[in-house]
């Protein structure tokens, strides 16, 4: 995409974010295959564009997890052009990088539908959360 293109986006509304993603497991070759397998079905999300991709040397854990002999961790960085705050969260609650830095623009103002639906979306992952085993809201019948 081209950066005019991407001006324009912005303009309109689109989002462009930095995500970092990282993966350690037991053995170098899954480390770096899981990692862009990962990155690479992001490109199917709507309404979002990777604009850029760099993925880091695989490295040597130092101290690996208890019970693993050897550990490999492997870092990937995009850029993302979202089209709004949903699509944004959507790729961030299902695709979970380790870290989000939103570049542009520097204001959003959102509107009350927006933040409905954020909410709406953060519910829908604890439901499925707890509906998992992993846990859920503690909810007491005591005054």
């Amino acid at each position: 995409m081209e950066k005019e293109e991407i001006k324009e986006k912005i303009e309109e509304g689109w989002i462009k974010s930095l995500m970092w993603f990282e993966v350690m497991t037991s053995e170098r070759d899954l480390a770096e295959s899981t990692l862009k397998e990962h990155i690479k079905s992001m490109q199917n999300l709507k309404n979002t564009h990777i604009l850029s991709e760099k993925f880091e040397e695989t490295l040597e854990v130092n101290n690996p997890p208890v019970k693993v002999e050897k550990a490999f961790s492997k870092v990937a960085k995009i850029e993302l052009l979202s089209k709004n705050v949903e699509t944004l969260l959507f790729a961030v609650i299902y695709f979970a990088p380790s870290s989000v830095e939103i570049i542009e623009p520097k204001e959003l103002t959102i509107g009350m539908e927006t933040i409905q639906a954020i909410m709406n979306s953060v519910a829908d992952v604890m439901h499925k959360l707890a509906a998992g085993g992993a846990g859920g809201i503690v909810v007491s019948t005591k005054k």
